[in-house]
């Protein structure tokens, strides 16, 4: 009999991802198909939460089950307390799968009081991610210590296996991927409205500030749409405003309600300073929607200038105008991009089949 237990980001719970509208693409893109492949799952939140509370399915709620805290606690004490709390439950598990790298403090403590492995995935340096101060130096440390005692390190882009290469004993190359059947090109053609949209979390190193500045740019008639939510979202309500740039602030969209916000607009873009490697990008090229992206490694591994998208550079808002104009006034170089990305997305990103990659490797760690 095999089981296996999974654990979110740190401090992280399917409620998280309910607030991005995510939640489907766990239940649908990994509970399903793990639930398949193993006798039993168990997934260990962060948050007081239920599997009812996100889907009804009678065979999913038999295979999953959720071990979550009684009422809400700081992350840093439920991550070192959740080995003991769910000592039963990690003891039956073969081996364990953290979602990210951040999330690999009970997987450690578990590995050590139980021999149980764990694979973990290393989706961005997230040593560098916080400024310099103790905050920073604690992630170092525990990216560090993560990578060297996983029995297997999932890396999402090739830049990354490399530098996990330097520790871990065992890496592997899968990146994320998207359902191209539920994110796929639209039925009829796409209107001509000049609408630049934008997915993610309104947050600083988004430089969102600068796709407002370049929108007013980008040609008479054009209007920015911003999906999703975050700190930024008074300050750049407020930029707009001021600059008296068009913008239209659509909030949280559920993964299901996402395919066809892609399909209403012309061309998307990803401004970021850095990138590990986008599932909104991946969205949007599946959609065969043109995407315009910021010159980063994480971009850089969808996207090649002027085959399957155009890249800027991020600290200049008047090259990320120019890319828009190119796409917003040539049909035909718009139409073009768009079919290179859903062609790359829909050979190597199918979020089914490298679901099934991943499932084989955690069953190759697990202990028999």
């Amino acid at each position: 009999m095999t089981e296996v237990g999974l654990l979110p980001a740190l401090g992280s719970g399917m409620r998280t991802l309910g607030e991005t509208g995510q939640q489907s693409r766990l239940v649908d893109g990994y509970l399903r198909p793990y639930a398949a492949a193993f006798d039993r799952v168990r997934y260990f939140s962060y948050l007081p939460e239920s599997l009812a509370e996100f889907t009804d399915d009678p065979a999913l709620l038999d295979r999953v089950r959720v071990l979550s805290p009684r009422r809400a606690m700081a992350r840093g004490r439920r991550a070192i307390g959740m080995p003991w709390a769910h000592a039963a439950d990690f003891r039956r598990c073969g081996a364990l799968r953290v979602f990210q790298i951040t999330g690999v403090v009970p997987a450690l403590i578990v590995r050590a009081r139980f021999g149980v492995p764990y694979v973990a995935t290393y989706g961005f340096w997230y040593g560098q991610l916080s400024r310099r101060g103790p905050k920073r130096l604690l992630k170092a440390v525990v990216e560090r210590v993560g990578l060297r005692y996983a029995a297997a390190v999932i890396a999402t882009t090739a830049d990354l296996q490399a530098r996990a290469a330097l520790t871990a004993r065992r890496v592997e190359l899968i990146p994320n991927g998207v359902d191209v059947d539920a994110f796929r090109p639209p039925d009829v053609e796409r209107p001509r409205s000049r609408r630049i949209l934008y997915v993610g979390r309104l947050s600083p190193e988004k430089n969102l500030g600068a796709v407002i500045q370049a929108t007013i740019s980008a040609g008479a008639g054009s209007t920015l749409r911003l999906v999703g939510s975050g700190p930024l979202r008074a300050d750049l309500e407020a930029q707009a405003r001021t600059q008296a740039v068009p913008v239209e602030f659509l909030g949280v969209v559920e993964q299901a309600e996402l395919p066809a916000v892609y399909a209403s607009s012309d061309v998307f873009v990803l401004a970021s300073f850095t990138e590990g490697h986008p599932k909104v990008l991946l969205e949007a090229m599946a959609c065969e929607l043109p995407c315009v992206a910021s010159d980063c490694v994480g971009n850089r591994s969808l996207v090649t200038d002027g085959e399957t998208g155009l890249l800027f550079d991020p600290h200049r808002p008047d090259d990320l105008a120019a890319c828009l104009r190119r796409v917003l006034d040539d049909p035909a170089l718009a139409a073009r991009l768009g079919k290179a990305g859903r062609a790359l997305v829909a050979e190597r990103y199918d979020l089914s089949a490298l679901v099934a990659r991943e499932i084989a490797l955690v069953r190759s760690v697990a202990r028999r």
